[in-house]
């Protein structure tokens, strides 16, 4: 049986050197980046000239940056959101203009967290601001219960590393019966949130969802516009 919890350190190392330069706005020292990552120079400075030698990072005098292979490698994904914004737009913009509270547009991002990839701000005076281009945990909110509950995968894999909190299947079971899932400031106190699945060929691809203020946004107000949107936008994308 293949262990889901074995990780490969050099690995992990060198991806959140990366994920650092990034942080950094692109570019940063040897000396600082060690600090960041708690390591010593010498591994630092091994890291980052194998990946130079690879092209995924670029060295400017002191200062090492992101190798423009970075961008050929993620082309894909930057045309897979496309694609998935282009589908599921229509549903986005029609949900914020029937609730006048801020949308998104989100995607799994592997086994632990998932990614907003597009988001449009509400209209009321208290609103949440835009999400766009942050990670997020799948147990933390409605958006990655809604991606739990219609993949068993990524369920069975947080069991296995001891991360699927107490009661949360039993919640899953709920969420994939009903068909949207809602977070009522569990994530954050004062915010209530709805999210809802998005579907190509059958299968969930992104998931759609919702937060505004908890005294604007009541249970029973959520539970409704979650089944009027799953009725109305049903000719828009397959929900």
């Amino acid at each position: 049986m293949v262990n889901e919890n074995r990780r490969i350190q050099s690995v992990e190392r060198a991806l959140s050197l990366l994920e650092a330069l990034a942080q950094a706005g692109g570019a940063a020292r040897l000396a600082d980046l060690a600090v960041r990552l708690e390591l010593d120079k010498g591994t630092t400075h091994g890291l980052l000239n194998t990946m130079a030698a690879m092209g995924y990072v670029a060295r400017h005098g002191t200062l090492y940056a992101l190798g423009l292979r970075l961008r050929d490698v993620a082309q894909p994904l930057a045309d897979a959101d496309a694609r998935l914004r282009a589908a599921f737009g229509p549903a986005l913009r029609a949900l914020a203009e029937r609730s006048g509270e801020t949308c998104y547009l989100a995607v799994p991002c592997g086994t632990r967290d998932y990614l907003y990839i597009d988001a449009l701000e509400g209209s009321g005076s208290l609103r949440v601001a835009s999400p766009r281009g942050r990670r997020e945990g799948l147990t933390t909110s409605a958006i990655g219960r809604v991606f739990l509950a219609h993949e068993p995968a990524l369920v069975r894999s947080l069991r296995r590393a001891g991360l699927l909190p107490g009661g949360l299947e039993t919640a899953l079971v709920q969420i994939a019966g009903q068909g949207y899932a809602l977070d009522l400031q569990e994530a954050e106190p004062g915010l209530h949130c709805l999210a809802m699945p998005l579907r190509q060929q059958g299968r969930v691809v992104a998931a759609l969802g919702l937060a505004g203020p908890a005294q604007r946004l009541r249970e029973a107000a959520l539970h409704r516009l979650a089944r009027n949107a799953m009725r109305d936008f049903f000719d828009i994308v397959k929900i």
